[in-house]
C-alpha cells in the first residue's frame, strides 16, 4: 500500500513535468486568493502548454537530427544545433537514459522551483546582496534551470537533492546578479520601472558600457533614422525562423552533396519524402517543416510561460514589495524596433564569420545556427549598444558577439557532447566557465562523467 502511493505522488504526480507545472500554477494563484475556476483553467493551461513544448522540441530534434546525421556521414564532423529549448531536452534525454524516464524533467522542475525560492531570498537580504531583481521570465527560467542540472550531474554524479541544490544556487545567483546590472540600463531605454531577464545579459550590460567609446549615440541613434520597408518583414518572427532555417539547410545541402540528400529523402532514418523530387522543393520542404517544429514549441512555451509568470509574479509581489521585476527581453523590443532589425542583420554577420573561423581552424565541431540565440541575443543587444553609443557602435558589438556565440558555442558543445547548445551570449561566455569550473572540479575528484 505504502509502495503505491510513493509510486503514485513521486512517478505519476511529481516524477510527470505537466502535472508538477499545473500543481505550482494552480498553488500560486490560490495564493493569489484568485478563485478557483480561475486557478484550475491556469493549472489546465500551464500542463497542454508543457505538453504541446514537448511534441514541438521532439519533433525538432528528431527532424535535425536527421539533418546532422547526413553531414556526420558527409564529413565525419560533429554537427550540434543552436536553440534553447532542444538543449534542455537533449539534457533530459541524456539523464533520462541513464536515470529513468521523466527524472531529468522532474528534477530540472526542482530546480527551478528552488532557485527561484533562492532568488526571492538574495532579493529579500538585498542590504547584503546588493541584489534587487526578481527573475520572472519564465520560459528561459525552465530552460536554465533544467541546463545547470544537467551541467551540475554530468560532471559530479550526484543524486537528486545535492543536485538541484547546487544547481539552484548557481542559477538563483546568476538571475540575480546579471538582472540586477541592467536595471539601470532598461531604465534609460524604456522610462519604466523593470530589468531584463534573459540570456544574454552580461553582453547587454557589456554593450551598454562599451558602445560609448564606439560611438555618438546623438548623432548615430538609428531609431531617429528611416529603415528600407523591406526590412521590416524581418520584425515577423516567424519569417524571420523560416529565413534562418531556409539558409541554415541551403549550407547543409552544399556541404552534404547528393548521395547525402538522396539519403534524406528515401534512406532508411531519413525524411522518407520520396515525394519531393527537386532540391529546392525539397530543400522548402524541410526549412518549412522545422519552422513549423518551433512554432509549436514556442506556442507551447507562450501558454505555459503565462500562467507561471503570472503566478510567480503574485508570490514575488505579496512576499517583496519594492523589488525590481525582470521580464523577457522581448518587452523592451516596442522602445526600439529599429534596433531589433540591426541586431537581426548584423548578429547574422557575426555568426557567419564565427562559422568561417570554424573551417579555418578545422574545428571537429560544426554549429548551426538557430533563431531564438540569433534574434533575441542581437537584437536586445543591439539596443542598449545603440541607446548608449549609436548605430555603429551597436553593429560593431553585434558582430563581434556573433562571432562570440559560434567560437564559445563550440567550445560548450565540445564539453558537454551534446547535439543541441542554448547559443545564447551568456552561454557561450560566463556558462562556458561554469561548465569548466563543474568539469575540472569532477576531474579533481576523480569523478567519472556521468552522461
Amino acid at each position: 500500500m505504502l509502495n503505491s502511493i510513493l509510486d503514485l505522488l513521486l512517478k505519476q504526480i511529481f516524477g510527470q513535468p505537466f502535472l508538477l507545472i499545473a500543481i505550482v500554477v494552480f498553488i500560486g494563484y490560490m495564493a493569489m486568493k484568485q478563485k478557483f475556476t480561475k486557478a484550475l483553467g491556469g493549472a489546465a493551461k500551464a500542463a497542454i502548454g508543457i505538453l504541446a513544448m514537448g511534441m514541438g522540441s521532439g519533433a525538432l530534434i528528431s527532424n535535425f537530427g536527421i539533418l546532422l546525421t547526413a553531414l556526420t556521414n558527409a564529413t565525419g564532423i560533429q554537427g550540434a544545433g543552436l536553440n534553447t529549448y532542444p538543449t534542455m531536452t537533449a539534457s533530459y534525454e541524456k539523464m533520462d537514459a541513464i536515470l529513468g524516464s521523466g527524472t531529468g524533467a522532474t528534477w530540472g522542475i526542482y530546480t527551478l522551483l528552488v532557485a527561484f525560492i533562492l532568488n526571492l531570498a538574495l532579493v529579500a537580504l538585498r542590504k547584503f546582496t546588493h541584489i534587487r531583481a526578481v527573475y520572472l521570465t519564465g520560459n528561459a527560467m525552465i530552460v536554465q534551470a533544467g541546463i545547470s542540472t544537467y551541467i551540475v550531474w554530468r560532471f559530479l554524479g550526484l543524486g537528486m537533492v545535492p543536485t538541484v541544490l547546487i544547481a539552484a544556487i548557481v542559477t538563483a545567483l546568476y538571475w540575480g546578479i546579471f538582472s540586477t546590472l541592467l536595471i539601470g540600463p532598461t531604465h534609460a531605454v524604456t522610462g519604466a520601472d523593470f530589468t531584463v531577464a534573459h540570456q544574454q545579459m552580461l553582453m547587454d550590460y557589456v554593450a551598454y558600457k562599451v558602445a560609448p567609446k564606439l560611438g555618438n549615440a546623438e548623432k548615430d541613434d538609428i531609431e531617429k533614422k528611416k529603415l528600407p520597408a523591406s526590412l521590416s518583414m524581418l520584425q515577423d518572427s516567424v519569417i524571420a525562423t523560416a529565413l534562418v532555417m531556409f539558409i541554415s539547410v541551403a549550407v547543409i545541402f552544399l556541404v552534404i552533396g547528393g548521395d547525402q540528400i538522396e539519403w534524406l529523402r528515401t534512406g532508411e532514418g531519413g525524411f522518407g519524402q520520396a515525394t519531393y523530387k527537386n532540391n529546392i522543393v525539397f530543400l522548402l520542404w524541410i526549412a518549412m517543416t522545422l519552422t513549423a517544429n518551433i512554432v509549436v514549441l514556442l506556442y507551447g512555451v507562450r501558454m505555459f510561460v503565462g500562467e507561471i509568470m503570472m503566478s510567480f509574479k503574485g508570490i514575488s509581489e505579496k512576499l517583496l514589495p519594492g523589488a525590481v521585476a525582470g521580464v523577457d527581453c522581448a518587452a523592451i523590443f516596442g522602445f526600439a524596433p529599429k534596433s531589433v532589425v540591426l541586431g537581426l542583420l548584423f548578429g547574422a554577420l557575426g555568426q557567419v564569420v564565427g562559422l568561417l573561423l570554424l573551417f579555418i581552424f578545422k574545428s571537429p565541431i560544426f554549429l548551426i545556427p538557430g533563431f531564438i540565440p540569433l534574434f533575441f541575443d542581437n537584437a536586445t543587444i543591439s539596443i542598449f549598444a545603440n541607446k548608449a553609443g549609436g548605430w555603429k557602435a551597436a553593429a560593431i558589438i553585434v558582430t563581434i558577439n556573433g562571432i562570440i556565440q559560434i567560437l564559445g558555442s563550440a567550445l560548450a558543445v565540445g564539453m558537454m557532447q551534446l547535439t543541441w547548445w542554448q547559443g545564447s551570449a551568456d552561454y557561450a561566455t560566463v556558462w562556458v566557465v561554469i561548465i569548466a569550473i563543474f568539469k575540472g572540479i569532477g576531474g579533481l575528484l576523480g569523478i567519472p562523467i556521468a552522461g
